[in-house]
């Protein structure tokens, strides 16, 4: 087991966190603390469903992404960009897939440079924990659970949100 620990970035409207894991990984989240100034704010508990393997190259500076599309990709789908050398992982929003071409290609520049091997999973939602206009702590023996693969955790505001603190183990 390895333990873990992690600050969500400040953010106005969205803060995330990225817990990175490959292959048959799991992540087991024991403690998470958020806080929002939205009404409605929840933290959305999301786990890899689908994946791609990246095929050449892909520079930090660029939005393309050359991996063939996993089945189903559409734009606004939500992605962690795993890089195996380094067991880093960042946050991305797919803009258009060319399965022809065999990319995907961002909204934003990748947060990480990718080489052949490295993976793009489809994110989806496994849990929801409503924080409120409040800062909401939990703690349990296991809050959230991925089975494989990395989890994100993304908390919405309307001007100020943050995820204070992330903790769990990588098993």
């Amino acid at each position: 087991m390895i333990p873990f620990s992690k600050t969500g970035d400040a953010g106005t409207t969205l803060s995330h966190v990225v817990i990175p894991a490959g292959a048959r990984d799991r992540i087991r989240v024991q403690y998470v603390n958020a806080t929002s100034d939205k009404a409605a704010s929840l933290l959305d508990l999301k786990s890899a469903t689908k994946k791609s393997t990246v095929t050449a190259a892909s520079a930090a500076a660029q939005k393309v992404i050359n991996a063939p599309p996993y089945a189903g990709a559409a734009q606004d789908d939500v992605v962690v960009l795993f890089c195996l050398p380094t067991g880093t992982g960042v946050r991305g929003v797919v803009d258009a897939v060319d399965a022809e071409a065999g990319t995907i290609t961002l909204k934003a520049n990748l947060g990480l440079a990718l080489a052949p091997g490295d993976e793009v999973h489809l994110m989806a939602s496994d849990g929801q924990i409503p924080v409120g206009a409040a800062t909401k702590e939990v703690n349990a023996p296991t809050v959230f659970a991925a089975d494989e693969g990395p989890a994100l955790l993304e908390l919405d505001g309307t001007s100020a949100c943050r995820i204070n603190l992330v903790a769990g183990e990588i098993i």
